[in-house]
């Protein structure tokens, strides 16, 4: 146990080694530590190549990332689908576009946004889906697609939760127009804070590579494209640390042995709980989809919910909920969204509980939280 984790055993534990210290490190004595160096550059040549798509920008965040997508692709008074259940960056993102989210439930089973929602709710001015890949469970992207081609939309996928799943064989966040990616502290291939913004549209490219830089063209201008550099777009700051590019470059060099042993957990855990499945819903991987187990998630009645969560963590276990959906919050009540609206979303968020999971995590301790939710639920 840690200072900053007071429970034995905590939701998540990054896979830092001494990899990360030294180019962490060499960044540091290499230069400033500014954005765009050459640990950034090793880090898009990296994200393109695993992904296999043709080109990716680090940012400070998954959040920017989101917010680089909203902002090169859609306009003043736009509408973009998205589900409620999901972090307040994606309906901020939307917003700061000046554009209007527009929100849509979710499946019972996977809680991904239901496309069939997605359709119900496409009028005159949507213009984008944004999608989120809950948990590295994916959305039906099948489906999705093919409602973006019939009405012409763009897909930008949140795949904050996603890197290193697939749906189909394809990466998430390579499937839409836009793919947003965090590096997180919390998220499967972590640098404390990062994340990226992927897509194969040159066009879409352009634009947002002069947007990260502060609305110049700076970046043409460093590939020795220019002679110089100047204003050219309204912009912001959305570039990452090449210091923390050198920490998110070596985690995606891990990337593949970091999935691994997170589905090897995974599976260990399901197999552990499978004889409490009359008592909770375990998770649930759809046909044709390859999760990448960022979260582990289970359900119990909701009367139950905050009890069980109680007496986890009385064990030393950290187990929580988690989004409030964004329909319900004081925001999205401003917008005119009342509880009631979203009723699967609803239901998801007041009867989930995330359990630990992450690379680090030892079968004796998946034993130990499978006995203490056998005690809880079976009494």
């Amino acid at each position: 146990m840690t200072k900053d984790n007071k429970y034995a055993i905590p939701l998540h534990k990054t896979f830092w080694g001494r990899e990360e210290e030294r180019a962490a490190i060499d960044a540091m004595r290499s230069g400033t530590g500014v954005g765009d160096l050459s640990y950034s550059e090793h880090l898009s040549k990296a994200l393109k190549k695993i992904l296999d798509i043709k080109y990716a920008l680090p940012t400070g965040s998954g959040t920017a990332a989101l917010e680089l997508a909203c902002a090169c692709t859609l306009k003043k008074g736009a509408e973009v689908i998205m589900p409620s259940f999901t972090f307040s960056s994606c309906a901020n993102a939307v917003m700061l576009s000046g554009a209007k989210p527009v929100f849509a439930d979710i499946d019972i089973n996977t809680y991904n946004i239901d496309p069939a929602e997605i359709e119900r709710k496409i009028t005159k001015k949507t213009r984008a889906i944004m999608v989120v890949h809950y948990a590295g469970m994916t959305c039906d992207m099948e489906a999705i697609s093919d409602l973006a081609q019939k009405h012409k939309l763009i897909v930008i996928e949140d795949a904050a939760h996603g890197l290193g799943a697939k749906y189909e064989g394809k990466n998430l966040g390579t499937i839409g127009q836009i793919g947003c990616f965090s590096f997180h502290g919390t998220k499967n291939a972590a640098s404390g804070e990062g994340g990226a913004f992927v897509t194969d549209d040159k066009k879409i490219f352009k634009i947002s590579e002069i947007i990260r830089e502060k609305g110049t063209n700076r970046s043409s201008f460093m590939r020795g494209e220019r002679r110089k550099y100047s204003w050219v777009n309204v912009g912001r700051s959305l570039i990452l640390s090449d210091i923390l590019s050198a920490i998110a470059l070596e985690q995606v060099k891990k990337l593949n042995l970091i999935t691994q042993l997170r589905k090897k957990n995974a599976e260990y855990l399901l197999k552990k709980l499978n004889k409490l499945s009359s008592k909770i819903i375990l998770p649930q991987v759809s046909r044709g989809t390859e999760p990448n187990w960022h979260i582990f998630a289970i359900r119990v009645p909701r009367l139950m919910r905050d009890g069980v969560i109680s007496e986890l963590r009385s064990y030393g276990i950290e187990a929580s909920f988690h989004y409030l959906p964004l329909h319900m919050s004081l925001m999205g009540k401003k917008m005119g969204y009342k509880a009631g609206d979203l009723p699967v979303s609803e239901e998801v968020a007041s009867t989930l509980i995330r359990l630990p999971m992450h690379p680090r995590l030892k079968k004796p301790e998946m034993d130990f939280i499978a006995a203490a939710l056998e005690k809880i639920t079976l009494g």
